[in-house]
């Protein structure tokens, strides 16, 4: 299993400016300004960071803002989770580093007050062991969340060239149906007449063709009697990809039944991911899908 690599970004959204320096092996000067102090706090974060152990489905960068109090005599208090990454892990890993730096270096002559509140952006690198999947024909490759498995594998004629179907590796968290395909992973190969067939991923993920692919796919799901609900951007390895959370508009299920879907176009096809769950489940499910997608990738 690879070792997460790990980043530490520009810090700091709080009253002062910009970050952190930590102990070498020769004790610091005392900072003289404010300037030098953040620089000091900067780097002594970045020293007490920790790896955390690898997270099974969970990759790319991951940010979790901690705040906490700075005391004159550099003491550190009140530490909590102010945004969380979306993995727990990362969360408690940024958490710990501020509370083992403490004591900082005590406040500069010129910071005349008693404490400093600071808001610490905090970023891992999350990156995935070996891919669990890859397709030998297309080079669909992804890597399946802890509580996804893959369950089969479908070649619908005419629609995709290759498909995948997941289910839940425990019941219940997605309102599925036990034993039913939860998520599908598919990619439709480009006929070599495609207006988009051997194009750079840079030009594929430009604004303009971006659009092309998001317009066209919205109208077709409003058109076939689904509502998208929210659309936002995600990023599929180095594919710009759509996503978007669908729910009917009319029919018995109008009210529950929820599907979250992402497209992304690449050099040598479409890559397409639906995933079924209900409104109630959407705010436990959605994250889940989500680290799906950002595994899935053609690796040729």
């Amino acid at each position: 299993m690879k070792r997460m690599g790990l980043l530490l970004a520009a810090l700091l959204c709080a009253a002062t400016g910009v970050m952190a320096q930590t102990k070498g092996p020769r004790p610091e000067p005392q900072p003289s300004n404010k300037q030098e102090w953040t620089t000091a706090l900067s780097r002594k974060i970045h020293r007490s960071l920790r790896v955390p152990r690898p997270v099974a489905g969970v990759s790319g960068v991951k940010t979790a803002k901690i705040a906490f109090v700075v005391q004159k005599d550099g003491s550190i208090t009140d530490v909590e989770i102010r945004e969380s990454s979306g993995v727990p892990q990362v969360d408690e890993s940024a958490r710990q580093a501020i509370l083992r730096m403490s004591p900082v270096a005590s406040f500069s002559p010129d910071m005349t007050g008693e404490t400093e509140k600071i808001v610490a952006p905090i970023r891992m690198e999350m990156i995935l062991p070996n891919p669990t999947v890859k397709d030998a024909a297309t080079g669909l490759t992804f890597t399946t969340p802890a509580e996804l498995q893959t369950i089969g594998k479908a070649d619908p004629p005419g629609e995709e060239t290759v498909k995948y179907n997941l289910g839940a590796t425990t019941s219940g968290r997605f309102s599925e149906v036990p034993g039913s395909s939860l998520c599908q992973v598919g990619f439709r190969s480009w006929e070599k007449d495609n207006p988009r067939y051997g194009w750079s991923q840079e030009k594929l993920n430009g604004e303009a063709m971006f659009d092309e692919l998001v317009k066209p796919l919205r109208a077709s799901m409003e058109e076939g009697g689904k509502r998208v609900e929210d659309l936002q951007t995600i990023n599929l390895h180095n594919a710009k990809g759509v996503e978007m959370l669908l729910a009917p508009t009319a029919g018995p299920d109008a009210e529950t039944a929820r599907q979250y879907v992402v497209f992304a176009d690449t050099p040598t096809g479409r890559i397409s991911i639906a995933c079924t769950t209900t409104r109630e489940a959407t705010a436990t499910a959605r994250p889940v899908f989500k680290l799906l997608a950002q595994t899935v990738q053609v690796v040729r």
